[in-house]
């Protein structure tokens, strides 16, 4: 099966997703994955590979913005969960970025399969029960970063093995586990991202990755990063129009039945790009 190598589509997919991300305060890599592989034509271990680019474009671009307007002083006193959470999704990252290499792609694609779907059932659940900031952890600090770090593990895992941002898990953290309101949670969710982020991406840069390939950017990733981030701001943009609790649901009842259409059967793997 030959990879179609439009950017026009490439960059139509990254606005497309990055809109509906950008509606309800997310990035849209998990609406993002099924498209690389249903429509682009990847195989689940190029996607999240491809993935992980989009999602640190897209955070990227968002974080000036989210540091002006949240003041550090607002995000130091959250600082031992942050940094606790960071230790444990760094680590979960690089451990499942080095396991992702040794499983096959039927594995591969059934976990990605089942992950969306569980994340489809997060974004149903967020939009239906809105979540008030409630501190449910004790407010020593060994507690704090042992829970934080523990969180971090499932969210570092699920970043690397998806290539996605993880925020759709990290904000509802720091919302019910730690008492942070929701504008602060979305700071912080990048501050974990962008390294957690970063350091799955770093072990998907080896020999024979997919992200090697230079006809690769100009064809498929820049587009792809270009469409996400202006879909991203665009979506931000219109977040106050749209009633983004309803809008939860909605997407995520999509991304379960596209999860479930792409990733219950995988076409056969694409050959490598080598132009």
């Amino acid at each position: 099966m030959t990879r179609p190598a439009r950017p026009a589509l490439s960059f139509g997919i990254g606005a497309a997703v990055g809109t509906a991300g950008g509606l309800i305060g997310l990035g849209g890599a998990e609406f993002r994955l099924p498209a690389l592989v249903g429509v682009l034509r990847f195989s689940p271990r190029e996607a999240v590979a491809v993935n992980l680019v989009a999602s640190l474009a897209v955070l990227a671009a968002a974080f000036p913005f989210r540091a002006a307007a949240v003041p550090m002083a607002e995000i130091t006193p959250y600082l031992p969960a942050i940094l606790g959470m960071l230790a444990g999704s760094m680590s979960a990252a690089w451990v499942g970025a080095g396991w992702l290499r040794q499983v096959s792609d039927k594995l591969l694609g059934r976990l990605i399969l089942i992950l969306l779907v569980a994340l489809g059932f997060v974004l149903i659940a967020e939009g239906l029960f809105v979540t008030a900031p409630a501190r449910l952890v004790g407010d020593d600090l060994v507690t704090t970063v042992m829970v934080a770090a523990l969180c971090g593990v499932g969210i570092g895992l699920v970043s690397s093995l998806l290539g996605v941002a993880g925020g759709e898990l990290i904000n509802p953290v720091f919302i019910l586990l730690f008492g942070a309101d929701v504008k602060l949670a979305g700071s912080m969710s990048i501050l974990v991202s962008l390294p957690t982020i970063a350091v799955g991406l770093s072990r998907h840069l080896g020999a024979g990755s997919v992200l090697r390939a230079p006809a690769l950017w100009r064809t498929t990733l820049l587009p792809l990063c270009a469409g996400s981030v202006l879909g991203a701001i665009l979506g931000a943009l219109a977040l106050e129009s749209v009633p983004a609790q309803a809008l939860k649901v909605g997407l995520g009842v999509i991304l379960i039945f596209s999860a479930w259409g792409v990733f219950r059967h995988l076409p056969t793997p694409a050959p490598a790009d080598k132009r």
